[in-house]
């Protein structure tokens, strides 16, 4: 196996352990976020000029609060200074010099572009979304399951989230229990409450701790996962196909290092067995935390602030008085320590029982009362559809109704019946190009709306002006 320090250069944390190692650290990522990495502008031709970079290292030394390592370097001019760090990068390792021609040209080497990436994630990283993680691995599981012959190469890579997702929920437990000591060693309340919403809940809670253990969370796979990655285990066939891609793809010199390197895998799945017992860790970790908290801003709340300075105070007074001097105090009746003077013992509330989330069922009342109020909002939804099939419905034959001619046979009927008749009042508005400002009967552009004048229908659930609706003819704007 291929050791740490064989594979980065060998001075390349000299920077990073100065009195300037802060400033190093921000100056390798403005040059990696300007220059080198995924973000930055590729260079041309051969690389970005020396010149380039040395510019780039003055700004970041005018920008900045640069400490000055040497007696002399306080009188060093600013562009010695900035070859001076330029050549400690090249010589640490961050940095590559090439020389092609009369001109030097600098880039970082693609191992030590990797690493600052691994240490800028590990330093930037922030509270975790749990169901993310394991949708994604999931969803690899179940494409890996259906046709393991093309996607057997996400099989490693979803094994590898399995590891990293139980590593995250293990290093936050231990992450919560330091910030007990963190918060503990906090002498003000500002700090306190300072501490406790930047280190406790911005940079350590998982984002969606609350939804861990719902049923809506994707954590309800687990048993799933496992499933999955037993089955590619077991089956013959499955495992022979993921055995032999393991095989060819991390070049295996017999196919017994191909299966273990497969089994270690399947084995990263397999720890989502134990996963109730790392949530379990967690909140009990997660709860001291908090109770400490709690308690240290209840006590701050029902004492002065300048309580305990005061105490200190009269206490080295006191150490100071001598036997002629006449020390004035106030002392209460009765023993100035007694029981009686102790505040009530307060019983601690033992921890509260969680339960899973469960969904209600309905009776059979409740499903009939919901399917009979979806029917009746279907009945009463008319749109240009319903307005097209009833009028099919009552021309029959011909290519013009009135609407004595115009059978109501439910409710469905009489509510088109009635939207009919508003559309013959509306047209009275839209005339022609008007038409196409009105939705309702820019929709029905194949039909014309038209009002009787002096004449009424009188149904038997309506009694309205007469109308009558005309079809339009292929070839002619409307029938007459």
């Amino acid at each position: 196996m291929t050791g740490l320090f064989e594979r980065l250069p060998e001075g390349l944390f000299a920077p990073l352990s100065s009195p300037n190692k802060s400033v190093y650290w921000d100056l390798l990522l403005r040059m990696h976020d300007l220059f080198f990495g995924p973000d930055a502008m590729p260079p041309e031709g051969d690389g970005f000029l020396q010149r380039s970079i040395t510019l780039e290292i003055e700004r970041f030394i005018t920008d900045t609060d640069w400490t000055q390592e040497g007696e002399d370097e306080q009188n060093t001019p600013l562009n010695v200074r900035a070859n001076i760090i330029y050549r400690r990068l090249v010589s640490s390792g961050w940095l590559r010099e090439d020389r092609i021609g009369v001109k030097n040209y600098v880039s970082m080497p693609t191992t030590v572009q990797k690493f600052l990436e691994i240490l800028r994630q590990f330093a930037e990283e922030g509270p975790q979304i749990i169901a993310g993680k394991v949708q994604l691995i999931h969803n690899q599981l179940e494409q890996v399951l259906a046709d393991p012959a093309r996607q057997a190469s996400g099989f490693h890579e979803a094994a590898n989230q399995a590891r990293q997702l139980i590593n995250t929920l293990s290093a936050t437990t231990m992450r919560v229990r330091e910030a007990i000591d963190l918060l503990s060693a906090q002498e003000t309340t500002a700090a306190f409450v300072r501490t406790f919403f930047d280190n406790y809940i911005g940079q350590l809670y998982i984002r969606d701790y609350h939804e861990l253990r719902t049923e809506n969370h994707p954590l309800r796979n687990r048993g799933r996962i496992i499933s999955i990655a037993l089955t590619l285990r077991d089956d013959l066939a499955k495992r022979e196909t993921m055995v032999s891609y393991y095989k060819t793809t991390f070049r295996c010199p017999s196919m017994e290092e191909a299966e273990e390197r497969f089994e270690r895998d399947v084995g990263r799945f397999l720890m989502f067995k134990d996963i109730d017992r790392h949530l379990d860790r967690l909140n009990a970790s997660v709860d001291q935390a908090t109770a400490r908290a709690m308690a240290y801003l209840h006590y701050k709340v029902r004492t002065q602030d300048k309580l305990d300075r005061l105490l200190s105070v009269s206490i080295d007074r006191l150490k100071d008085t001598t036997g002629d001097e006449v020390t004035a105090m106030g002392i209460l009746s009765g023993h100035l320590l007694a029981e009686t003077r102790l505040p009530p013992i307060q019983k601690r509330s033992g921890p509260m029982s969680r339960s899973a989330i469960s969904k209600p069922r309905m009776t059979i009342e409740q499903i009939a009362q919901v399917r009979l109020k979806k029917l009746m909002k279907l009945h009463r939804e008319v749109s240009p559809a319903n307005v097209t099939a009833y009028l099919e419905k009552c021309f029959g034959p011909n290519f013009k109704v009135s609407s004595d001619d115009m059978q109501i046979g439910g409710i469905h009927d009489f509510c088109v019946f009635v939207q009919v008749m508003r559309l013959a009042l509306l047209s009275r508005k839209h005339t022609g190009l008007g038409r196409k400002t009105h939705p309702m009967l820019h929709a029905l552009k194949d039909y014309r709306f038209d009002f009787i004048e002096g004449e009424v229908t009188d149904s038997e659930y309506l009694c309205v002006p007469k109308f009558q609706v005309t079809r339009r003819i292929a070839g002619v704007n409307y029938a007459s």
